[in-house]
């Protein structure tokens, strides 16, 4: 083995959370439509014991004071923390949904490909956060073996997780009812406007 030893360290994946900011007039505010539109199977669609608006493009009830505190601050002081260049032409917001979690409810292993970061906002949470990412290194029938899962403890209601959009996660079984907000962001130039409320 030669004398010269050289490491390049890739951005890796990583999870950034933060207490946000009015959290308590933020629920007051998004709890009474949420409880509603989880009553109107006309308005969202159930899957596992989660009740979602994935598919809603619109969002009066949301406003851009909410979104600057759920996503525009914390967004701004991961981009800080961890060294990170923001982009010339800025980011927006690509996709917003809600989820309703149900006792025992959750959803699968997934990842957010169409979008550069992604957060999840925890407005209501009774019992633990069940939140689970998996940090890949490899695929079947890579042995696996710098796979890395994780949950959160520390992360609590009144929290928002951001983190790269390619980073595998998945909702554990609920222990009670859990809300969270969800967000996707992109660059500029890649975003499709949402409407949100004034």
């Amino acid at each position: 083995m030669g004398t010269t030893r050289m490491i390049h360290e890739f951005q890796g994946p990583f999870v950034y959370w933060t207490e946000v900011d009015n959290h308590a007039s933020i629920k007051s505010r998004l709890m009474p439509f949420i409880k509603k539109l989880s009553e109107n199977n006309n308005s969202t669609v159930t899957v596992d014991g989660s009740t979602s608006t994935y598919y809603h493009q619109t969002y009066p009830y949301i406003t851009g004071d909410m979104l600057e505190e759920i996503v525009w601050k914390p967004l701004d002081d991961m981009m800080n923390t961890k060294g990170l260049e923001k982009p010339e032409d800025g980011y927006g917001i690509e996709g917003l949904w809600w989820n309703n979690y149900t006792d025992g409810g959750r959803t699968q292993v997934h990842k957010h490909e169409r979008a550069d970061w992604s957060g999840v906002y925890v407005l209501h949470l009774e019992g633990e956060n069940t939140t689970t990412f998996c940090s890949q290194y490899g695929q079947s029938p890579n042995s696996g073996y710098m796979n890395e899962i994780k949950r959160f403890s520390e992360v609590t209601e009144g929290c928002v997780m951001i983190f790269p959009s390619f980073m595998q996660h998945y909702a554990d079984v609920s222990q009670g009812n859990r809300i969270i907000v969800s967000f996707d962001i992109t660059y500029n130039k890649k975003r499709i406007p949402l409407t949100f409320g004034t």
